[in-house]
């Protein structure tokens, strides 16, 4: 459970603050521009914050389960592939792809959020859970860790 906790919020506050610079600081001129015609003038920024901590609350329930899959392999290569293949799942398939099937989004567009999310955005996730991993699991004692 305390991994459970500690990795939620830490993804959320490294996703959910990366995530605004650049959506907005680095690159939000342009994606004003590609998107003008289906973008909401304002954000729901509690909404977009709620979708941030679930998907944080899904990666911190699932990563333990895959660490555990892969028995002796180094945690911190482990959970860059794990977050790599999450922002596929969650992104790039579901809402990448399918919003460009569904909104009049430019393909470019797509590609460029999408490769964020699965490029920047899950290797971030992953490192931050490889690290709130090796501090709360691995450093405690084997007889606890077996224990739980």
């Amino acid at each position: 459970m305390r991994f459970f906790v500690a990795a939620t919020v830490a993804v959320f506050l490294a996703t959910f603050n990366l995530g605004y610079v650049f959506h907005e600081l680095v690159m939000g001129a342009w994606f004003q521009e590609q998107e003008h015609l289906i973008a909401r003038e304002k954000f729901i920024i509690p909404a977009i914050a709620l979708a941030f901590l679930v998907y944080s609350a899904i990666l911190a329930h699932l990563f333990p389960i895959y660490r555990r899959h892969f028995g002796r392999r180094s945690t911190i290569p482990l959970a860059l592939q794990f977050g790599l293949l999450m922002g596929v799942l969650f992104d790039a398939l579901q809402g990448g792809l399918i919003e460009y099937a569904t909104f009049r989004m430019p393909f470019q567009a797509f590609l460029v959020d999408s490769a964020y999310h699965v490029l920047v955005e899950g290797t971030v996730a992953g490192l931050v859970l490889a690290v709130v991993y090796q501090r709360v699991v691995e450093r405690r004692p084997a007889a606890v860790r077996r224990a739980s």
